[in-house]
């Protein structure tokens, strides 16, 4: 079963109590930002609710007949609905067979528990047609909306679900939790690059994160310097599996905002000599238009964009933000 993390410890006992109290919401929106947690929880507290024996702490025991099947992911009253791939957003299709059936009787005579993740991504109609469910839900059904967008859901939805925010811990605990777990790895600059989120930082050690993050940095600084040539990094990086190098410029490209207005916290530590030289040569209305132009970017991913175009058109836009840099290392 998914272990409770720290510092989502109050949220789990928030939960039992309100489940030993008989005073169970219908349905939940769990929010707050990406790598805290949410989804782990959100499937614990599932599995509490379906198990047979739950321990004095409500955990789900992990041994009973009905822990087995939510293991094996055949549990007939444990519903998950994720975007399906290649959509970048839940249709309704989907949403009405979910909505089917939690409205029929529990296969075991317990709760019926329907997860949908990444819940910001449903469409209107899907929305629309989850509302239905929200207004009129049926016995023993608990539904846990899971996002970090909540914002972006309609506020019919959030008005009927109680939230529960989940959020980063304090950087003392943050830290002490990361530095058991990622070896020689700086546990510091891990959780600057996550924003304070400690499962993105953990997953930031895995596979190769780090070393293409550090080849695109390279790239990036290379094309300011007129080293690297604008439409062959380009296919490099519209080549990649998701948006991570347009996650990373936008976080490059915050910080030589920071350091430009004096600030040294920036969350590229290990960068910092090289952005500190970036910094004295850019202008700064170019950077934030810059900025805003990555944002676009990245909401542009999510329709049938040419990737290759798209970031042709950045990075054609960056290196020319480079030329008064350039004057100056051949002045």
């Amino acid at each position: 079963m998914k272990e409770i993390y720290p510092w989502n410890l109050s949220a789990w006992q928030q939960l039992q109590a309100q489940r030993q109290a008989n005073r169970l919401a219908h349905a939940y929106l769990f929010h707050g930002p990406a790598g805290v947690g949410k989804q782990d929880l959100a499937e614990a507290f599932a599995a509490s609710l379906l198990c047979q024996q739950p321990a004095a702490d409500g955990s789900a025991c992990g041994h009973c007949s009905a822990c087995q099947q939510f293991e094996a992911g055949t549990h007939p009253d444990n519903l998950i609905l994720v975007p399906e791939p290649g959509k970048t957003q839940i249709q309704i299709d989907p949403v009405r067979e979910l909505c089917a059936r939690l409205g029929l009787k529990s296969h075991q005579g317990g709760f019926k528990v329907a997860r949908i993740e990444g819940a910001h991504r449903l469409n209107r109609s899907a929305a629309n047609s989850l509302l239905k469910t929200l207004e009129e839900p049926t016995d023993n059904t608990v539904l846990v909306l899971i996002t970090d967008q909540p914002s972006r859901l309609l506020a019919t939805i959030r008005s009927r679900c109680q939230g529960l925010r989940l959020a980063a811990p304090p950087a003392a605990g943050a830290r002490g939790w990361l530095a058991t777990r990622v070896g020689d790895h700086d546990a510091d600059l891990l959780l600057a690059l996550a924003n304070g989120a400690p499962l993105t930082a953990l997953a930031l050690t895995e596979g190769e994160h780090l070393a293409r993050r550090q080849a695109w940095f390279d790239q990036w600084q290379a094309l300011i310097d007129g080293r690297e040539d604008a439409v062959a990094v380009a296919a490099d990086w519209s080549g990649a599996d998701n948006n991570a190098p347009l996650e990373w410029m936008s976080q490059w490209l915050m910080d030589l905002i920071r350091l430009q207005q004096g600030e040294h916290a920036i969350r590229n530590l290990d960068l910092l000599e090289p952005m500190q030289d970036m910094a004295e040569d850019m202008d700064p209305v170019t950077l934030h238009n810059l900025l805003e132009q990555v944002w676009q970017a990245l909401q542009m991913t999510a329709t049938p964009v040419n990737r290759q175009s798209l970031f042709e058109d950045l990075l054609i836009a960056w290196t020319a933000a480079g030329r008064p840099r350039r004057r100056r290392k051949h002045a």
